[in-house]
């Protein structure tokens, strides 16, 4: 994560970057949040025209969000983006700890920083993705999902109305703990605490949808094993032409790289690559990559 924050006031005022974005990376290097405040209010004061509009509007989605800067420290100071490991298993372990933490310090913060721990930023988020789904014609009444990654449960809970079924999968236990009292009543929902290696809970052929949300990047982090194990049971649990939509490679800042990567992962275990890296949302940075099972 850059800790440049003047970088991310030009790439939100050059409409680069949604708001909430360049928020979280700006209160990742703010001493406090009066000093992401008042860097917003000189940005907006130097700068002209729509750019001037965009700080404008992001300096009232920060004084929406009194616990954003709290947030962001505190979640990130519990996460170590550099963990490695040669089989991934410390790093599954340790991740799992840390989400762990961060679900206690902002269940809406642990699962989407750029959310800031505002609710409602994570809501329009989350109907975004959705949306998005739909229009790709990767929802239906008869539709089988796995959410991997399920945290808290937003994307399980706002895709049950659409699919026939939702089985959530992660590796933390107060994430799975949040998913259920977020979902309870809803009969075609299900969670499953993962081992962080395998989809062992979901039958194979079972999946018309395998969805990860922000969660290959911790996949990618754990290493090549951990990562060719997620690929080959994405493989195993999708029907024939069933779809693997991935929203975050990584977070190495190498698009280049994520998309050769994505291209031999596809090659090595039976996918096309249909959407390879491209920015289709406006409220946050996420990029989509699908895979289609081939057969």
């Amino acid at each position: 994560m850059s800790r440049d924050p003047g970088s991310w006031l030009a790439r939100l005022a050059g409409g680069e970057v949604p708001a909430s974005v360049a928020l979280m990376h700006i209160a990742a290097a703010a001493e406090s949040a009066g000093a992401v405040e008042a860097a917003l209010a000189g940005a907006a004061d130097r700068a002209e025209g729509a750019g001037r509009e965009r700080i404008a509007e992001a300096l009232a989605v920060w004084r929406a969000s009194p616990q954003a800067w709290g947030t962001v420290q505190a979640v990130l100071g519990g996460i170590d983006h550099g963990l490695s490991g040669e089989d991934g298993t410390d790093v599954v372990a340790a991740l799992a700890r840390a989400f762990d933490r961060a679900a206690q310090i902002s269940p809406e913060g642990s699962v989407a920083l750029y959310a800031l721990g505002n609710a409602d930023l994570l809501r329009a988020a989350t109907q975004e993705i959705v949306a998005r789904l739909d229009a790709w014609g990767l929802l239906g009444p008869g539709r089988r999902v796995v959410d991997l990654g399920c945290g808290i449960g937003r994307i399980a809970a706002a895709l049950a109305p659409r699919v026939a079924q939702v089985v959530g999968l992660d590796i933390a236990p107060a994430m799975i703990a949040a998913a259920r009292a977020r979902c309870a009543g809803l009969p075609n929902v299900a969670f499953h605490l993962g081992t962080g290696r395998d989809l062992a809970p979901v039958a194979t052929g079972s999946a018309d949808l395998l969805l990860a949300v922000d969660c290959l990047p911790y996949l990618v982090q754990a290493g090549e094993a951990v990562l060719r194990g997620y690929v080959r049971e994405a493989a195993r649990v999708l029907r024939p032409r069933g779809d693997f939509v991935i929203l975050n490679f990584s977070y190495r800042g190498d698009l280049a790289r994520d998309r050769r990567d994505a291209a031999r992962l596809s090659r090595e275990h039976g996918f096309a690559l249909k959407r390879d890296g491209t920015a289709d949302f406006a409220t946050w940075d996420g990029r989509s990559f699908h895979l289609r099972r081939l057969g």
